[in-house]
């Protein structure tokens, strides 16, 4: 069984304050921590362990180990996670083990003070469409505050993982001084607790992040990672159905909300082009450190800088990015990842719409192309990407 404790708040001498939970494993102890910077501390929620539930279920249901809160748990979230994000999960992923999670007390309290909205920056495509899409919202649905979480996204844990978090937060950091929002840097060690792969459980490391500031957070747009009709319960990636499980992750406190979930990656693309913040600052490669011997943001010839280089070419709007793609490297590779996408339309929905647009625009004729020469082209710009 694994038994959490009431969460703590401790003051760190970085001007940090840490929210933490002791927990126990088959008797063996451990504590699961986050932090942020200390002018978000007062926010931090100790009343209830909800962050920590949903940031400790994943190991549940890994091991098969029930789980006992001994502290106040919000009623909505119980409710949902005890009677339907738990068999949702397990559907999703067989591997996992339905488990029981019991709670000290059910809080039905309100802690939320402030009546604001928030939305994760990682100054990519779906963050960006996610901002710009809340731009003129009004009350409590207006972005007030971006979060940066280090949950998993950044790499597996520990001192270099926090390293690459540091570094790609200074990114974040230049466009919310633009804005003239602040933008609130979370810490954990959640992923050396979970051990497990982050695209197969991200969508609850980012909620638990959140969820330690309900006090602040009204409402949560999680940028979601396709439009609702693609919809697939698999191990694979908890974002893959987010739609479905966002609203079970709510509180009597703080709401998520699948953001952009309207548009294909393709139309947020187009919508926030259209948005000069976005022309310094669009950061979506996977390579940082072949990006920074370009010279440039984005290195140009990894797979999701061509897909939105090619993307905002072929909309007649790459020129705007000048200063975060180096032009000469996309165009040398231009032309094999044309054939790539060729190759992947029927794998996955954004080659598809690449290929739709690129019949639109006439710049493939590929009727007669032998099959061995699009799989030949695949192996190709795979060994590329991979150089």
């Amino acid at each position: 069984m694994i038994v959490i404790e009431k969460p703590t708040v401790l003051q760190l001498p970085d001007e940090r304050a840490e929210i933490s939970v002791q927990f126990t494993r088959d008797g063996s102890e451990n504590k699961l921590w986050y932090s942020v910077p200390s002018r978000s501390e007062e926010y931090l929620v100790t009343e209830n362990a909800d962050a920590f539930l949903i940031g400790l279920l994943f190991l549940g249901l890994k091991t098969g180990d029930d789980i006992q809160v001994n502290a106040p748990v919000s009623a909505k979230l119980f409710y949902s996670v005890t009677h339907y994000l738990i068999p949702a999960l397990c559907l999703a992923n067989p591997k996992l083990k339905p488990v029981k999670v019991t709670a000290g007390e059910l809080n039905e309290k309100d802690l939320n003070t402030r009546n604001v909205a928030a939305t994760g920056l990682s100054c990519g495509v779906d963050s960006f469409a996610t901002y710009y899409d809340h731009i003129d919202e009004q009350g409590s649905y207006k972005i007030e505050y971006f979060t940066f979480f280090n949950a998993g996204s950044h790499g597996s844990g520990g001192e270099a993982t926090r390293k690459i978090f540091q570094e790609r937060l200074k990114k974040s950091l230049r466009f919310a001084k633009r804005e003239g929002k602040e933008i609130i840097p979370i810490d954990s060690n959640l992923s050396e607790i979970l051990m497990m792969k982050f695209q197969e459980t991200n969508t609850l490391r980012n909620v638990s992040c959140a969820l330690i500031l309900q006090k602040l957070f009204r409402n949560y747009y999680s940028a979601s990672k396709n439009r609702f009709d693609f919809f697939k319960l698999h191990a694979y990636d908890t974002q893959d159905y987010d739609s479905l499980i966002l609203n079970m992750l709510s509180t009597e406190s703080t709401s998520f909300y699948s953001a952009v979930a309207n548009l294909t990656r393709l139309e947020r693309t187009d919508f926030i082009a259209d948005f000069e913040g976005t022309y310094d600052h669009l950061d979506i490669c996977t390579s940082p450190r072949r990006a920074a011997q370009e010279g440039v943001m984005n290195c140009s010839k990894c797979k999701k800088c061509l897909r939105t280089a090619l993307t905002l070419d072929l909309l007649g709007k790459l020129e705007n990015y000048k200063n975060v793609f180096n032009f000469d490297t996309y165009r040398e590779h231009r032309n094999t990842f044309i054939w790539y996408i060729i190759s992947t339309r029927n794998d996955n929905q954004i080659s598809r719409d690449i290929y739709d647009l690129l019949k639109e625009k006439n710049q493939i004729n590929y009727y007669g192309i032998a099959v061995s020469k699009l799989k030949n082209q695949k192996k190709k710009f795979q060994a590329a990407i991979r150089s």
